[in-house]
């Protein structure tokens, strides 16, 4: 239990937790107070959907990479539970919208968010770092949310995937392959870490 407590205190999760409960929770406020509709918008639920996964994305990986090397852990393993408990307890975070005047929504639109946002951070903790792994999700989001209006063309549904409607197979597909990808990537691979200059 001490083991697990530091693993997860090394990780940042406190605080990972706290930042991805307080965007989330801002969010949903913001439209409480300033809309008279129950269902949060599209672009306001990607870009809560999407701070979320960015504060989940710095505890993909430690603080000194060769220190994680030594430590007798199955990485594998404890790679592929700490993202599958991300991903419920992020689902579980915006589904508790459900039973309140604002709701994120519908499940299928969470899903598909916080599965394609969330292997993409994983994707981009393995190749450029845990605290760069924001990069991506950031810039498509911005583009999302300027360009996200619904389409029926197949490559604007792949580039704009998190403000297409539930359904889109384009985006659904897309979602699909970066979950994936971004799991088998992070389980398989080694987490970077930023270079440092030698003094």
């Amino acid at each position: 239990m001490k083991s697990a407590t530091l693993h997860l205190r090394a990780r940042r999760v406190p605080a990972a937790t706290t930042a991805a409960l307080a965007t989330s929770a801002c969010a949903w406020l913001g439209w409480v107070l300033a809309s008279d509709s129950r269902q949060v918008g599209t672009p306001l639920a990607a870009v809560a959907v999407m701070l979320a996964c960015v504060a989940v994305s710095v505890t993909l990986g430690g603080d000194d990479e060769a220190l994680d090397r030594t430590a007798a852990f199955s990485w594998p393993q404890l790679r592929a539970v700490h993202l599958l408990v991300a991903f419920t307890l992020l689902i579980g975070l915006f589904m508790l919208t459900l039973v309140t005047p604002a709701q994120f929504g519908p499940l299928a639109f969470v899903v598909r968010d916080v599965g394609g946002l969330l292997g993409l951070c994983a994707l981009g903790a393995t190749i450029l770092g845990a605290q760069r792994a924001w990069f991506a999700p950031v810039f498509l989001s911005v583009i999302a949310v300027i360009w996200g209006a619904p389409s029926t063309n197949p490559g604007v549904q792949v580039l704009l995937w998190m403000t297409q409607p539930v359904g889109t197979t384009a985006s659904t597909l897309t979602a699909i392959t970066l979950a994936a990808v971004g799991f088998a990537v992070h389980v398989r691979g080694r987490t970077s870490l930023p270079r440092t200059e030698s003094l």
